[in-house]
């Protein structure tokens, strides 16, 4: 692959992949971001680049898609919003969002029959019950009074678009779910738990939990998300669908802790229920774990980083841009 397309490359993830591409050599790089949730400061160093285009708009206002997708080799479409309480304040731009794009996008993939890699979300699960989440676990989400998820609803649309294109021989689709990824770069203000979490602590200010803090979560590092999605490409893993994440997990309250320990902070931890923060549109997973041994099979590569290496690195990061 020499000649890529990333939408929302502008973002935490895309932004990152950005870099990793550009550091393969890559011949040309198109990104495409309407800034919603990313921002430019992301792919500012790069922009200067020759091998890079930049297009700021939203993909479903731009027009001859598929004369614009005619010179490249590959999709990444990452372009979607982004966490809890964005989806929560941005409910049907969100949606549209991420059906109306994703399927003007699968358009032009197939007009000029370039590959699609194609980012889903651990959502798609809903609250199922398994202990641990496979590519086939049957999602358990509803009812549609719980708006939040609606997100998941559209994520699964995209995903049963793109495998009845792929079961009509019209795209070569690679599907893959992303659990709780973080890094250096990703913001607070939509709601990321990690990033909001060490902020609060490193000002000294109370770190808010949600529910009791009894909910568990797992967090895979950006670097690692990053060469999944390049190497799924590279072995052309078409008509697949990948849980990507880390099997290690982790309570919310215990991540306060270990976050309040790692900044040395004197931030309390206080609690709220997702009621009062959301409304009663809200629901939220007991226990969010990823099955990874497809992709491991597939890649023969294991998530790298554990949590206190994680919130070492983002605690570090954020100490050096104060």
């Amino acid at each position: 692959m020499k000649k890529i397309i990333i939408t929302g490359g502008a973002g935490f993830i895309g932004s990152s992949l950005v870099q990793a591409l550009l550091e393969k050599d890559v011949e040309n790089l198109l990104i495409i971001d309407d800034l919603s949730t990313g921002s430019e400061s992301n792919i500012s160093s790069f922009l200067n680049d020759k091998r890079i285009e930049f297009i700021n708009s939203k993909i479903e206002d731009i027009e001859n898609l598929d004369s614009l997708f005619s010179s490249y080799d590959f999709c990444y479409h990452l372009a979607a919003g982004v966490g809890v309480q964005y989806i929560m304040d941005n409910l049907s731009d969100s949606l549209l969002t991420n059906i109306l794009a994703t399927h003007k996008v699968f358009e032009a993939c197939q007009a000029t029959n370039i590959p699609v890699l194609l980012t889903s979300t651990s959502e798609v699960y809903g609250v199922a019950e398994d202990d641990i989440w496979t590519e086939e676990t049957k999602s358990l989400i509803g009812p549609t009074t719980k708006l939040r998820w609606s997100y998941a609803a559209s994520k699964m649309i995209d995903e049963f678009i793109a495998l009845s294109l792929y079961e009509e021989g019209k795209i070569s689709p690679i599907i893959v779910r992303l659990f709780n990824i973080i890094g250096p770069n990703q913001l607070s203000k939509y709601g990321m738990v990690v990033p909001k979490f060490i902020e609060a602590a490193l000002k000294d200010e109370d770190i808010l939990i949600h529910g009791d803090g009894s909910q568990s979560r797992s967090f895979t590092w950006v670097e690692d998300v990053v060469n999944y999605l390049i190497k799924l490409a590279e072995i052309k893993a078409y008509g697949e669908i990948f849980n990507i994440g880390q099997t290690e997990e982790i309570t919310i309250k215990d991540l306060a802790e270990l976050v309040i320990f790692k900044t040395n902070s004197n931030s309390k931890i206080i609690y709220k229920s997702h009621e009062d923060v959301f409304g009663k549109a809200f629901e939220d997973p007991k226990r969010r774990t990823p099955g990874i041994d497809k992709i491991i099979e597939f890649t023969g590569m294991k998530p790298t980083k554990n949590i206190e290496f994680m919130v070492e690195n983002i605690v570090d990061s954020k100490k050096n841009k104060k």
